[in-house]
């Protein structure tokens, strides 16, 4: 605590650092990432103070006549670690910590230097996720052409940019091609020449890059084959449907004629039964 009082006074009383352009230092959740202090040649650091800048400023480490000192309470307390050459190691790293970091040096002269360092933090990309979906147009519309949604979808990853390619490197034509939701979405026009074709898909930022392939055309002749196997069940209905009709009207029609005969029978012994015995003359 002293030592942080004795730095704070410094900064007061040292005259005006010279400070170079900010540098920024990309890292990657879950590994470590160094910040580098980038001591010019001759410059004898006393002390050094690293603190979070934004988006709000914490303490991070000091260094005060070759003591370091990391156990601040900040967000990353238990884990900084102040090298010998005043790197700051950072691990691991958490998509938290992106932000601005100042680094204040001071040498045997009271000069002083500054260091702005600024920390991306990424999600490596990872699990892409490749789907087609045809058109109602395509389907109702001529065999010979299949419109498509291809859609690619990483399950992980910051700041993706997405995008699309033919594998046989022909470029994609704007008249048969167009891109939705910055790259998300790819709709093809297809033929029968774009048999063979096969789309990549490539997913990628500032620390990794993922690529998925997929053929559209197979999924126009499944779709085409789904459509005619509709088509051939509802022949088979047109013609199965009146024969039913038609079995079932005479199995009612006999169970009615059955019904009645057999009430005429029943009826013929009640009269029988009905009629008066001849009197005894």
């Amino acid at each position: 605590m002293v030592a942080w009082l004795v730095l704070a006074l410094l900064l007061h009383k040292a005259p005006p650092a010279t400070a170079r352009a900010t540098v920024t230092v990309t890292g990657v959740v879950g590994r470590a990432v160094s910040l580098g202090a980038d001591v010019p040649p001759g410059f004898q650091v006393r002390d050094a103070i690293w603190r979070y800048l934004a988006p709000a400023e914490e303490l991070v480490a000091t260094y005060f006549r070759g003591s370091a000192e990391t156990l601040y309470q900040s967000r990353f307390y238990g884990r900084s670690r102040l090298h010998g050459n005043l790197t700051l190691e950072i691990s691991p790293v958490e998509l938290g910590d992106s932000g601005t970091f100042s680094a204040l040096l001071v040498n045997t002269r009271g000069q002083t230097e500054t260091r702005v360092l600024h920390l991306a933090v990424y999600e490596v990309v990872s699990q892409l996720t490749l789907q087609v979906f045809t058109s109602e147009s395509s389907r109702s519309g001529s065999a010979r052409v299949c419109e498509v949604f291809l859609t690619c979808v990483a399950a992980g990853g910051t700041n993706v940019t997405y995008s699309w390619g033919r594998t046989d490197g022909e470029v994609l034509s704007m008249d048969k091609h167009s891109l939705f939701e910055a790259g998300l979405v790819l709709w093809a026009k297809l033929d029968p020449l774009d048999k063979q074709v096969s789309y990549t898909c490539t997913a990628a930022n500032a620390v990794s890059r993922e690529s998925a392939t997929i053929a559209p055309w197979e999924h126009c002749q499944r779709e085409a084959g789904s459509e005619d196997a509709v088509y051939d069940y509802r022949n088979i209905l047109l013609i199965a449907l009146p024969l039913s009709v038609l079995v079932l009207a005479g199995a009612v029609f006999g169970l009615l004629l059955s019904w009645k005969c057999s009430g005429k029978q029943r009826t013929k012994p009640l009269l029988h039964a009905s009629e008066p015995d001849a009197a005894p003359v």
